[in-house]
């Protein structure tokens, strides 16, 4: 019961699900499955459960590409009980303990000249947009000799690493959003088994990669726009935050300098959003999607208020 439990929040923190609704869900919950027809305590607290706002199997996965997890407040602890659930699913004969493990930016919190020449002329955007997902973490007891050595110095460290999770990285020669991406996709398959739907499943198609689509709609808080390029869904996306919550755009420059701001200069490609608020507009669709899909949790909006339609 404590697991699922933990399941239920998990899968709210990484969809982005306002936590202050939790001090009204708890407290009753015993008197409500004591209202559902089932024999068993643990089918009754699922069923329970299943009717608050608990994330279906599609948006798991697309979050647990593309959310920012780690960050301020408790966002380290439960992003650190992640990791640690990702270690023990390998279920190693002889685990080691994770009571003095950290938690580690592959690509560094800090970029060096070196890190920049090695993600390319993105590397701005690729750092505000994946530093802190899930594909970019991992656990570590050398946190502080890593730092931000090179992609090179780190994966010899984690090919002398006790831990499952970290020779993954013995085969990878590069890491950029391409690599970041796909080991997202793999650890979220993982969290998929780890963290089960406990309900009746809804199947729904997997966007799992948007290079090389066209968009040809888009639907934000139930107002619908037609659009014909990533472009388009950027620019009607950003329209909607700064429309609905103005003050929320100055947290928005804080967290992506690189990608909205008010000094048009520093973009390649300037395009005017509102009170004297610029965004660059010279972006891939996967970097697109990635910002629209981490404004959504800015907005503490619902996958469902935010959707896209493509075509390939």
């Amino acid at each position: 019961m404590l697991f699922v439990i933990e399941n239920y929040i998990i899968r709210r923190f990484v969809c982005g699900v306002p936590s202050n609704q939790l001090n009204k869900i708890f407290p009753p919950i015993f008197s409500q499955m004591q209202k559902i027809e089932e024999d068993s305590y643990l089918l009754k607290l699922k069923k329970a459960l299943q009717a608050k706002n608990y994330p279906k199997d599609y948006d798991f996965r697309e979050c647990l590409k593309t959310a920012k997890l780690y960050g301020n407040g408790d966002r380290v602890k439960k992003t650190k009980i992640i990791l640690e659930r990702i270690e023990q699913s390998f279920k190693h004969k002889e685990i080691s303990s994770l009571d003095n493990m950290t938690i580690e930016h592959v690509m560094p919190q800090t970029l060096s000249d070196e890190w920049k020449i090695h993600l390319g002329d993105d590397c701005e955007q690729t750092h505000e947009l994946y530093l802190n997902t899930l594909g970019n973490l991992t656990l570590t007891a050398y946190n502080s000799e890593l730092s931000n050595d090179s992609f090179k110095r780190k994966r010899e460290i984690y090919n002398e690493s006790h831990l499952e999770m970290n020779k993954y990285f013995s085969t990878v020669e590069k890491w950029s959003d391409i690599e970041i991406k796909q080991r997202a996709g793999i650890l979220a398959s993982k969290l998929m088994k780890i963290y089960p739907y406990f309900g009746e499943t809804i199947n729904s198609s997997d966007l799992s990669s948007v290079t090389g689509t066209k968009p040809y709609s888009l639907v934000v808080l139930g107002q619908e726009f037609n659009v014909k390029t990533w472009a388009d869904v950027l620019m009607y996306t950003l329209k909607v935050v700064s429309d609905l919550a103005p003050d929320k755009l100055e947290n928005i420059e804080t967290d992506y300098p690189s990608l909205v701001g008010k000094n048009a200069k520093i973009f390649r490609r300037p395009k005017e959003l509102c009170n004297e608020y610029y965004y660059e507009s010279n972006l891939s669709a996967s970097h697109i999607y990635n910002f629209c899909k981490q404004l959504v949790n800015v907005m503490e909006l619902s996958e469902d208020e935010w959707k896209t339609e493509v075509t390939n």
